[in-house]
């Protein structure tokens, strides 16, 4: 974790991408040698199959390993590689907690409970519950009032949210009867 006065960089586990990675990568390899024993006439959908899989491999493969959560200030973001990102302003946020209940691996919306996970593995995971619910265009629009998310050093992060989010000034009302 990277901490300065304006910006904490907490990073997440990442052994699922690179398992996801290691699939891909192999599932191209079967392509590629399965296309080579057949014949010339499928040179077309074989170029298509193996750029499909190397878009894939790049987006959900190699994007998440270089991705970080961060902590400004007056905001909370979120990215998991170049599929999701949710920048949380610190005021929209309700209660920040350690989560250790039931959950999902991936980028996944509970619709029972209005729960989106976006994590990597089940350890150190943090809820964020939200005074509104929020739209998200990555699980098709759909509202969720909780995030669940993981990073690798929990504790720091809840501490660190707290402190911001006790740090902030009040608002004022701007009308002369308040």
């Amino acid at each position: 974790m990277k901490t300065s006065e304006k910006l904490a960089v907490f990073r997440y586990p990442k052994t699922r991408f690179i398992s996801r990675s290691v699939v891909i990568a192999m599932v191209m390899l079967f392509t590629v040698l399965m296309f080579r024993a057949l014949s010339t006439e499928l040179l077309l959908w074989f170029v298509l199959l193996i750029v499909l899989l190397s878009t894939l491999f790049a987006v959900y493969g190699i994007s998440p390993m270089f991705t970080t959560h961060w902590l400004t200030r007056s905001r909370l973001i979120l990215r998991q590689g170049i599929y999701f990102k949710c920048v949380i302003p610190l005021r929209e946020i309700e209660k920040v907690e350690a989560y250790d209940a039931e959950m999902r691996i991936g980028l996944a919306l509970s619709w029972r409970s209005s729960i989106l996970f976006v994590t990597s593995s089940r350890f150190e995971l943090v809820e964020v519950k939200l005074k509104k619910p929020r739209r998200f265009w990555q699980v098709l629009g759909f509202a969720a009032s909780r995030i669940v998310f993981n990073v690798e050093k929990r504790r720091e992060l809840l501490s660190l949210i707290e402190e911001r989010m006790a740090s902030l000034a009040p608002v004022k009302a701007n009308r002369p009867d308040a």
